[in-house]
């Protein structure tokens, strides 16, 4: 373990910017698109590296990209590097994808002691699909994302009303069936990925099964420094920004400037099973 916060936080985003590293290769390598996201994004415009309080790398694609790095990744990456998601880790219970450095640990919730993924530390990856036409399939298509996460994290939101009795409602059916339910969402979601002039949605959240981004998201794409390097971007990210955050160059107080994703257990040379086996 390091000795303290700041050189953890340190150490944490050098361990990310080598995966994002490794990421940016082989996307390049192989033509393929991604854009700094969210807060790793924020980062990029107003600070040129990490938010000095924030300790994870957000990426985000367009479908047709995202599929065929899943598809070469592990042909295409260097070994050490870890892909996962559900399709690789039944027990994985989100709907994007990370990559994590093999021989490290980074330990967020005590749920994830009995997972069988890997725990390392990671950088996200999220797909993003084409919005349905119309009010109607636009409705339906969120309704899709919904039952999605539902079955991705196998519990309810925790709404109440109409929409907890529909979650818990929709749970009661055997597990076994959860991947296939989650699937046949899954289809539904990415039925207008064909129309190039549809917007974008990025579903990793039901908050965001909402937010609609621009048609040309991932045309004109540029470059931007994070922490002394180059890395791909979209053409308007202030644009993007807005959308996620409103005024973003305005800083949060300075109570809320705190380590996001403080883990509970770290550490940059061993998978967790390697340290609970020591113990």
């Amino acid at each position: 373990m390091m000795d303290s916060v700041e050189s953890q936080i340190q150490q944490v985003w050098a361990t990310e910017q080598e995966i994002l590293d490794v990421i940016h290769k082989v996307c390049t390598e192989n033509g393929l698109r991604y854009s700094l996201a969210y807060g790793t994004l924020i980062g990029a415009v107003r600070h040129k590296g990490f938010i000095p309080w924030d300790d994870d790398i957000d990426l985000m694609m367009p479908r047709e990209d995202y599929e065929k790095l899943l598809a070469i990744w592990d042909q295409a990456a260097p070994k050490g590097y870890v892909l996962q998601n559900v399709r690789t880790d039944p027990d994985f219970t989100q709907s994007f994808t990370k990559i994590r450095k093999d021989h490290t640990t980074f330990l967020q919730f005590e749920f994830e002691r009995e997972k069988q993924y890997h725990k390392g530390v990671f950088v996200d990856i999220f797909p993003g699909d084409r919005v349905a036409p119309g009010k109607l399939g636009r409705k339906m298509q969120y309704i899709a994302c919904a039952v999605n996460l539902l079955y991705n994290r196998g519990h309810a939101s925790g709404s109440g009303g109409i929409v907890g009795k529909v979650e818990r409602f929709l749970l009661k059916a055997p597990k076994e069936k959860y991947a296939k339910r989650r699937e046949a969402a899954e289809k539904w979601i990415h039925r207008w990925n064909g129309n190039d002039s549809a917007l974008y949605v990025f579903p990793s959240t039901i908050e965001c099964s909402r937010r609609y981004y621009p048609a040309d998201l991932f045309e004109n794409m540029r470059t931007i420094e994070f922490c002394g390097k180059t890395y791909q971007c979209v053409s308007d990210p202030d644009a993007v920004l807005r959308i996620d955050y409103g005024d973003y160059m305005q800083l949060p107080p300075e109570e809320d400037r705190v380590w996001k994703h403080h883990p509970i257990l770290i550490d940059f040379e061993h998978n967790y099973e390697e340290l609970t086996d020591q113990q």
